[in-house]
């Protein structure tokens, strides 16, 4: 118990340090830049963090899987590891080619160095090894990288971004913390023998991509009603709808940090049990859910409260639009803490990907006709998320009642 209440603490502070650094950068683009340069300084950081969804490919959570239980097997831990990093890769390369044809078709020149600025943050995410760290229970080495990488970060911030128009210097701060974050790593994990050079095996990536494309599928919807949702809105919607609802996002996903530590630790442990033991990870889950939504509730309650206080140090003076997109965004913590429990941590760690991709895809869908729907109403993006977040519990929850009914009947047969 010591030990966990320590690794939980540290990942903690690690999700403190990584959503810290959005809402600084927040605060202060918001403050510098003003409502309408921030809010194209938001698509491009949005749409960096909707794309890395792509090039996470679902490799992490399979990465966790196969790294988790076998970590006595320091060989096939690091060509695991090696692997997945060099299909990121691969992934990342077809995603460069794509999103830059389309942003060049659909955006200004002028922007050009932007996305140039985006494209270095997207190699630097293709090199993230932090799924590895947690896999390992390496807490305290991804403590020390992250905090250290954002507290630099937020130095570089404030040297960058200093009068308005410092848009690249922006997104190019973002750049430089990603490519620093994996390359601190790669050289830590290189210097303590956690990762060593391994061949490349091309079979093994094709089957990774055959094992993965479902998580991808549900991350992806996952992450449309998020950063993928604020991209979207750039496209239909005026630079200062968006910077408001990119801010309510940072906000929600700063509170949110406080529950990463137990999702993902969460994780890792019910995955350890799911496969001999299904009543003991059911078990295991229950327990995690109430405290979630115990931190949830109390998340959402000192966001709504604290709602007017952020818009207006951010945007200095009283912003409703923000305010009430903060508010709507607020409601949705716990519905998306209990849905992250019984979709993305659970029906994973008991096998059952696609199910967890069908939610996902058919709350997308909802978000999307919403937000189409609603397009006219400032407040679009904000009750869309809500509907959408609403649907994937439901569905999440039936689904996973499904998966346990049928794993305790399949062990009790299997039971001598």
């Amino acid at each position: 118990m010591k030990q966990t209440v320590q690794k939980l603490a540290e990942l903690a502070v690690t999700h403190l340090a990584t959503f810290a650094f959005p809402l600084v950068f927040a605060v202060v683009c918001g403050r510098t830049l003003g409502l309408y340069d921030y809010g194209v300084v938001s698509i491009y950081t949005a749409l960096c963090a909707f794309l890395g969804v792509v090039v996470e490919f679902g490799f992490d959570w399979h990465g966790i899987r196969e790294v988790s239980p076998e970590r006595e097997r320091p060989a096939h831990c690091h060509r695991v590891l090696w692997n997945i990093t060099a299909a990121r890769l691969l992934v990342c390369m077809g995603v460069l080619v794509v999103a830059g044809s389309i942003l060049l078709a659909r955006r200004p020149w002028s922007e050009v160095p932007l996305m140039l600025a985006s494209a270095a943050f997207m190699l630097g995410f293709a090199f993230d090894t932090s799924w590895y760290l947690r896999a390992q229970e390496r807490t305290r080495t991804l403590l020390a990288i992250t905090v250290s990488i954002r507290l630099a970060g937020i130095g570089l911030l404030f040297l960058m971004v200093n009068e308005p128009g410092d848009m690249l210097g922006a997104v190019w701060c973002y750049a430089v913390i990603s490519l620093a974050t994996s390359g601190l790593s790669w050289a830590l994990l290189l210097h303590q023998g956690l990762a060593s050079r391994q061949t490349t095996d091309l079979p093994y990536i094709m089957q990774l991509m055959r094992k993965a494309w479902v998580i991808l599928l549900g991350n992806l919807n996952g992450a449309l009603l998020t950063n993928g949702g604020v991209a979207l809105l750039g496209m239909i919607a005026s630079p200062e709808v968006v910077g408001a609802a990119n801010l309510a996002l940072r906000v929600k996903m700063a509170g949110q940090a406080v529950l990463l530590p137990l999702n993902q630790l969460g994780y890792v442990r019910i995955t350890a049990l799911a496969g001999n033991d299904p009543r003991a990870a059911v078990a295991l889950a229950r327990k995690a859910l109430i405290a979630l939504v115990l931190m949830a509730l109390a998340v959402a309650v000192g966001v709504s409260f604290t709602a007017g206080m952020i818009s207006t140090a951010v945007f200095k003076a009283s912003t409703p639009l923000a305010e009430s997109l903060i508010l709507l965004l607020a409601l949705s913590v716990p519905m998306n803490a209990a849905s992250n429990l019984f979709g993305m941590q659970s029906l994973i760690a008991f096998g059952a990907e696609r199910a967890y991709a069908l939610a996902l895809l058919a709350a997308s869908l909802v978000f999307c006709g919403l937000l189409l729907a609603l397009h006219h109403n400032p407040l679009a993006y904000g009750w869309a998320l809500l509907a959408a977040e609403g649907c994937t519990l439901v569905l999440t929850a039936v689904s996973l009642r499904q998966v346990v009914i049928r794993r305790t009947a399949w062990q009790l047969q299997e039971a001598p």
